[in-house]
């Protein structure tokens, strides 16, 4: 499978994600699924501009997005898939594009949120996004950076 990681950032492409993971994992190509992002031509650019000399980085809405992440899981080239929420990942699994693991690395705080793990907070509208994935088979796990260890969503659940 050429999907190497599949990761929930809420900052998307960002010097972790550039120094840290990209290398971790190998990955060739950057592949975001965001509606908001694709809509808006200026992020775009910015998120194009942020990634590594080399790796190209796709944008796409959740429709357009479902579409290509499963183009790219049957290809060989090694793809780095980000989305800005757990929703996003459940709406994939939905259409039919299979991950084994999520990676929660950065979703802030702010009201209606509840503290998960370090700096990762949800609303009930995610964790239930969380468990539906779970239910799917994807086993959803907290790193914040590759170095860290990581830790079951299931672990840090406490209403589920």
């Amino acid at each position: 499978m050429a999907l190497k990681l599949v990761r929930v950032d809420d900052r998307l492409i960002h010097g972790q994600v550039v120094a840290v993971w990209l290398k971790a994992v190998g990955a060739d190509r950057i592949v975001i699924v965001d509606d908001r992002t694709a809509q808006d031509a200026f992020l775009k650019d910015v998120l194009m501009l942020a990634a590594p000399r080399g790796v190209p980085v796709e944008v796409h809405g959740l429709a357009e997005g479902a579409v290509r992440v499963a183009e790219v899981a049957e290809d060989e080239e090694q793809a780095f898939v980000l989305m800005k929420s757990p929703l996003t990942a459940l709406r994939l699994r939905e259409a039919g594009v299979k991950f084994d693991v999520l990676n929660i690395g950065g979703m802030g705080s702010g009201p209606g949120r509840k503290p998960l793990y370090k700096n990762i907070s949800a609303n009930a509208e995610e964790m239930e996004a969380m468990r539906s994935l779970e239910r799917l088979g994807t086993r959803v796990e907290m790193r914040i950076v590759a170095d860290d260890r990581p830790v079951a969503f299931s672990s840090v659940d406490k209403g589920g």
